[in-house]
Order: structure tokens, then sequence, then C-alpha cells
């Protein structure tokens, strides 16, 4: 059974060149050689669904100030992290999504991480 890509209208708004990799319950997007956004919309945890965002700490201001039904990723376990959540239960989320893929389209240094997976499939 093919998964099929959760909030596929997003793609018109990514630039070219982006590689989608799917994992379990969720499909990575990777673009300049960075892993920018994963899209996740499972039944397990629905808490988490919607678009994870690759970025760091001192990035965090300054994207949920752009758009502001970003929130901190907070995973049960206490786990922390440095990626950013866009709800696919906030009310902007159509919105604040097309906001965000225009964003890695601009290739806005906020946005992505290198590591060594990203670095090699490109």
């Amino acid at each position: 059974m093919k998964k099929t890509l959760p909030f596929d209208f997003l793609l018109d708004y990514l630039p070219t060149g982006i590689i989608i990799k799917p994992a379990v319950g969720m499909f990575y997007i990777y673009f300049d050689k960075k892993i920018v956004l994963i899209f996740r919309k499972v039944g397990k945890n629905p808490q988490h669904n919607g678009i994870w965002i690759s970025t760091t700490r001192e990035n965090h201001s300054s994207l949920k100030r752009e758009i502001p039904a970003i929130t901190d990723f907070v995973l049960d376990e206490g786990f922390d992290t440095a990626w950013l959540l866009l709800s696919d239960s906030h009310d902007d989320f159509e919105s604040s999504a097309i906001q965000l893929c225009e964003l890695v389209s601009r290739t806005d240094k906020r946005i992505g991480k290198v590591t060594p997976k990203s670095a090699a499939m490109f």
C-alpha cells in the first residue's frame, strides 16, 4: 500500500528540487542539502500531526513572530527538541503552511539543518 503525502497542496509552494523521503508515518522534505520540514498525519499521537520545522533555538522567536500558528514542539516524554510544530489542527494551518513553504522556497536561513544524510542526497 502506497502512503499518500499529507498536505500535498503544499507542493505548489515548495521549490523545485525538493526531495521527499517517506518514513514511518511521516514524509521528510529535503532541500538545498538540508532537512527542512517533515509532514506528519497519522492516527497515533495526533497532537504531533502537522508540519515539523527543522530549525535551531535561536530562530524560534522570530519564526513564531512571523507565523503565529507555530508552536514549540513538545514530546510527551519530555524529550527536548529544537524542532518547531505547525499543528494541522490550528485554525490558520493552511495559510500558515503556505507561508512556511514560501520561506523554504526563498531559502530562509532560519529553516533547515544540514545533516550527513541530507548532504549526501544532493
